[in-house]
């Protein structure tokens, strides 16, 4: 070859070259012009006069300088996207728009990035239907959910997409249609994910046939019938979420084979049964079957389960106890097995790693006490057993737990006092210990509980007075003693309680004046305090308060009733001869 033939060649070489990324330029600097955010530190970066196109943030190169990679996701942008422009980038093999906030319809201009391997432009402000793919055919990754897609999916488009591995089109408003069977054809998917994405009918049974499957996601549908038996093929998979749906029937015979299975959620569904097949899944992190109808005992071996941090077998129908050493080798995180119809004892140990946050068993018919062992669960935020038939002291120390945002021991047989360490609840909203045996006075240092929000101790024994400074109690909304033997005088400092919505000091042995202050209230809409031996006159102040309910009857207040409070009947004031009206039918006039 001549010199001169070399440098035709490599001229006309030179050119094509320049002149491709003279093309791949002009569409990456559009693409930032339609998404341009002052915000996106990601673009300080593209500026033609200072860097390559291939320096650029996000932006990756094949090696001949051509794009293959725009990687975008989670950088704040919005505005709208022209996929024309883009798929003019004849090498992207990646484009990944998700986890921001753009707008406008994806194009069928989408069909022109024939190259792509990986496509994500999920969790976005997208509206329209999801264009025709079927030209994307070397796709092995299509995320597409959340995105604010809506009509028919053209699931034809992926019978060509042999290669391809996750599909994540969920939580998009399209319309309903039966469970695609496009889709048991594509053997090498790992991720499937159509939740909340219109889905009716049942479970084919050819889903056994997807093996590769790691997580199979298809919750939030409107899915009916039973689980297919064929689902127990898939050995691989790690997360099964069908929940939300109205599946029916029995858990499959051999769901306990999916060794592999880390999270099971199959709530809100209508299935019965026994959980047998769950005992077998030793390598659960997380089992949710709450909603539905299941009956028989929770099987023994979850108290091995080394993985185990999440059960939730709320509103079932199940019988027997909790096993003992559920929580003993995992670092348990949360319980809710309410509204069913276990016993016995309460496992001692589910917060024995010191991460446990919720227990909630409400609604049961366990015994015993709470075991001391909870009283170092630091972590514990909520605590919920009421309802069922406990007994003993509460332990001192879960009193004053420091994150205790809900302590609901209400309707059980405790018995015993409030502990002073309740003081040391810095967290605590919401106090419920109605309807048991406690006895003792309220102690002054629940006052130091200052976020508390709601109080309920009826129906108890306790007595003394009610604690002087409970005006440090700013918060409070709820307070709640009917029922107990509590006596002294209602605090003047009430009048800083200025959230108090509901007052119910009924049936007690309260006495002095109603303050005037509780008139002035701005969101007082109960107040109860029947059956004290309160004296004094009705506060005037008691009329601009706008109230559901009034009840002052059965005390000894003296003199006239406000005619402001005129609407209210003989049976909100009785039980106080004393007292006199212009306009209330059944006392002595004034």
């Amino acid at each position: 070859m001549s010199n001169q033939q070399f440098f035709f060649l490599f001229s006309l070489f030179f050119f094509f070259f320049s002149s491709a990324f003279s093309d791949d330029l002009e569409s990456i600097l559009a693409l930032k012009s339609a998404l341009q955010n002052p915000s996106a530190t990601i673009f300080n970066s593209w500026n033609q006069s200072t860097n390559k196109l291939c320096n650029f943030s996000g932006i990756t190169c094949h090696p001949d300088g051509s794009v293959q990679v725009i990687e975008l996701s989670n950088q704040h942008l919005f505005g709208k996207v022209s996929f024309d422009s883009i798929c003019k980038l004849k090498s992207l093999e990646k484009l990944s728009l998700g986890f921001n906030s753009i707008s406008g319809p994806v194009t069928n201009d989408l069909k022109n990035c024939v190259h792509l391997k990986y496509l994500d432009l999920g969790n976005n402000l997208f509206n329209g239907a999801v264009p025709d793919l079927s030209t994307l055919n070397q796709l092995t990754c299509l995320h597409l959910n959340n995105s604010g897609f809506s009509g028919q999916f053209p699931w034809h488009s992926l019978s060509n997409m042999s290669g391809l591995t996750d599909l994540s089109v969920g939580d998009n408003k399209f319309d309903q249609t039966p469970f695609p069977d496009v889709l048991l054809s594509l053997k090498k998917l790992n991720w499937l994910y159509l939740s909340n994405c219109s889905i009716k009918g049942s479970i084919p049974n050819g889903i056994g046939s997807l093996t590769e499957l790691r997580n199979l996601e298809i919750s939030d549908n409107y899915l009916e019938g039973p689980i297919p038996t064929e689902i127990t093929n898939l050995k691989n998979l790690s997360m099964l979420e069908l929940y939300n749906n109205n599946l029916s029937g029995k858990l499959p015979i051999g769901l306990g084979n999916l060794t592999n299975l880390e999270f099971f959620d199959a709530s809100n569904n209508q299935i019965e049964g026994d959980l047998s097949e769950v005992g077998k899944l030793s390598n659960l992190k997380s089992l949710q079957l709450y909603y539905n109808k299941f009956t028989g005992k929770i099987p023994p071996e979850l108290g091995n389960f080394r993985q185990l941090v999440n059960l939730s077998l709320y509103e079932n129908q199940l019988t027997g106890e909790l096993p003992q050493k559920l929580g003993y080798y995992s670092d348990f995180d949360f319980i809710d097995v309410s509204n069913n119809y276990l016993t016995g004892p309460i496992p001692p140990d589910m917060c024995r790693n010191g991460k446990m946050n919720q227990l909630l068993i409400l609604q049961n018919n366990f015994t015993g006490g709470i075991p001391a062992t909870y009283g170092k669960c630091l972590s514990l935020q909520r605590l919920r057993v009421s309802n069922n038939f406990l007994s003993g002291e509460v332990p001192s120390s879960i009193w004053g737990l420091p994150k205790m945002g809900l302590f609901d021991i209400a309707q059980n047989k405790f018995v015993g006092p409030i502990s002073y360490e309740i003081g040391k609840a810095s967290s605590l909203k919401g106090l419920r210990v109605n309807d048991n045996e406690l006895s003792g006075q309220i102690p002054i240092s629940i006052v130091n509980a200052s976020k508390l929000e709601e109080i309920n101790l009826n129906n108890n024994q306790l007595s003394g007075e009610v604690p002087v400074t409970i005006g440090k109690l700013n918060k409070l909304s709820h307070l709640h003693l009917q029922n107990n033997k509590i006596s002294g005088s209602i605090p003047e400092s009430i009048s800083s309680c200025v959230a108090l919505s509901d007052i119910n000091m009924a049936n007690n042995s309260i006495s002095g004046n109603i303050p005037s202050s509780i008139g002035s209230f701005p969101s007082l809409n109960s107040l109860n305090l029947t059956g004290n031996h309160l004296v004094g006159s009705i506060p005037p102040s008691l009329s601009s308060l706008k109230l559901s309910l009034l009840d002052l009857s059965y005390n000894q207040l003296s003199g006239p009733i406000p005619d402001s409070l005129s609407s209210y009947d003989y049976k909100n004031f009785a039980g106080n001869e004393g007292l006199c009206a212009y306009k209330i039918p059944g006392f002595r006039n004034c």
